[in-house]
């Protein structure tokens, strides 16, 4: 059984048609990357994952189980979250919280687990993206990659079934980027299930194990690294390519 289904996803924000009919599935263990030009749908798709916008139309389904509905309570929604851990491209860490803090505050408060045995696993999961020994540090303390790194450890606190990550380098200066793409790339060695949306066209052919091309809303293309950015047939995909190359 696929670890994730999505099923003819539809959004639109006014007159602006922004996903028209997004499917896929993928399999417990697979990293996705998905690439394409700004305002192909990319992000809003990892929304809509996520709950944080509501398709018009069609079914997300994790395990099995429907997810997607009319009418679902604030609660519902909350709980449908907790399937996916989304790494923001502006970190959107809380500033007042301490790094331990926003790690630990939606296992804690949303998912109403033990603090104690919280805060034990968000330590291992701060020592596993390189920040052993910040847990008391706020984030006007911390790089930008440092806080990227955060947010991927909040991410991975509520166990999520699958991590996705909208740009995780674009906030970031030049120097910085390497150091949250060890941590990711750590991550898929390690078997975590991703979604990776992302301009860094070298990353996703080393890490992931397909990748998706969305242009105008729809799925342009769908293969492994290789048949997608090494031989790709779709002429749209050739001249992103080409586009992303020349920069």
């Amino acid at each position: 059984m696929p670890i994730l289904e999505v099923k003819n996803i539809k959004k639109g924000f006014g007159d602006t048609d922004v996903l028209k009919g997004v499917s896929f599935s993928m399999e417990r263990g697979q990293v996705l990357a998905i690439i394409g030009s700004s305002g192909s749908g990319k992000t809003t798709l990892l929304r809509c994952l996520n709950f944080l916008e509501t398709p018009d139309e069609g079914e997300i389904w994790v395990n099995g189980k429907l997810l997607t509905g009319e009418n679902l309570s604030d609660d519902q929604i909350r709980q449908n979250r907790l399937h996916f851990g989304l790494v923001f491209q502006n970190f959107n860490l809380f500033p007042h919280y301490t790094v331990m803090k926003n790690v630990t505050d939606a296992p804690v408060c949303v998912q109403k687990r033990d603090k104690n045995e919280v805060e034990k696993e968000a330590k291992e999961l701060l020592k596993k993206v390189g920040l052993d020994g910040k847990e008391n540090s706020y984030p006007c303390q911390l790089s930008g990659g440092q806080q990227q790194r955060v947010g991927i450890a909040r991410a991975l606190a509520v166990n999520p079934n699958v991590v996705l990550f909208d740009e995780p380098t674009s906030a970031l200066d030049p120097e910085l980027v390497g150091e949250v793409l060890n941590t990711i790339k750590s991550l898929a060695e390690e078997g975590t299930t991703m979604i990776l949306v992302t301009h860094e066209i070298g990353f996703a052919r080393e890490v992931a194990s397909r990748i998706l091309f969305m242009d105008g809303g729809r799925i342009a293309a769908d293969g492994r690294p290789e048949e997608i950015i090494d031989h790709p047939e779709n002429q749209r995909l050739q001249q992103f390519l080409n586009f992303v190359n020349r920069k």
